[in-house]
């Protein structure tokens, strides 16, 4: 697939996640429905035209281009055996998180007590599973798609729930930069599938500042957990495997 038709099917993935239909995107640039329509059916789309659109939405082209390189050829769902052979490891899970969120080999011996050697063995493990592709250097690759997802039922997500939910949501939630939201009442199956939606776009939302804090430093990240809720958070393995200041 030519890289412009890439850039055009990510372009039209962002408008749906931010809920934009084509009536509303060519209010935006005082087109016609039927112009949008066109437009994006025959694939062709002048820069001017997808840097006006990218305004928009709020992102730059070189997102659009970051984002479909990350979906080319990546994974998206693990077999329920790659499951459980990460919840059967703390170290190899440990890693698995860190390279899901591309941090660097250096920066994870210098957080974790790992060393070397035994870094570059779990990086080698997850290599064989394709969720990585280890590069001389110890440069790390990742090949999770930006919608990766969790088996439904499997391994992981019973693990969350056994061993993380009641974990996570033991606080008060009251620190800066926490919260927890429950709200009640009657409404609607349509209501409730359109509140889906909107909080389908947080998701995504909370996907894009992830991609964008990688360019931070480590230590001015913190593991960050949202489900319904958000607050500074990571599974007490982890924090059993972090090096103590000396």
């Amino acid at each position: 697939m030519a890289r412009s038709v890439r850039l055009l099917a990510v372009l039209k993935q962002q408008l749906k996640l931010q809920g934009i239909t084509y009536k509303k995107l060519a209010g935006e640039l005082g087109l016609t429905e039927s112009a949008i329509k066109q437009m994006f059916a025959a694939d062709n789309m002048s820069l001017k035209r997808m840097d006006a659109i990218c305004e928009i939405l709020k992102l730059d082209i070189s997102d659009l281009v970051l984002i479909s390189e990350e979906q080319e050829n990546k994974i998206e769902l693990l077999t329920v055996e790659q499951e459980a052979i990460l919840i059967g490891d703390e170290r190899l899970l440990l890693v698995a998180y860190c390279v899901v969120n591309h941090w660097t080999f250096e920066d994870i011996i210098t957080r974790y007590q790992l060393s070397d050697t035994d870094c570059i063995q779990q990086l080698v493990k997850l290599d064989k599973m394709n969720l990585i592709e280890l590069l001389p250097g110890n440069r790390i690759k990742a090949l999770i798609a930006p919608n990766f997802a969790w088996q439904p039922n499997g391994p992981i997500e019973h693990f969350f729930r056994t061993e993380v939910q009641g974990a996570f949501f033991d606080n008060s939630f009251d620190e800066e930069g926490c919260l927890r939201l429950v709200k009640n009442g009657d409404i609607s199956m349509a209501a409730r599938k359109q509140l889906v939606d909107r909080l389908k776009v947080i998701g995504q939302a909370f996907d894009d500042t992830n991609r964008e804090e990688r360019k931070l430093q480590p230590e001015d990240r913190k593991g960050t957990t949202m489900v319904l809720a958000i607050r500074n958070w990571q599974f007490q393995a982890f924090v059993e495997l972090e090096r103590k200041p000396i």
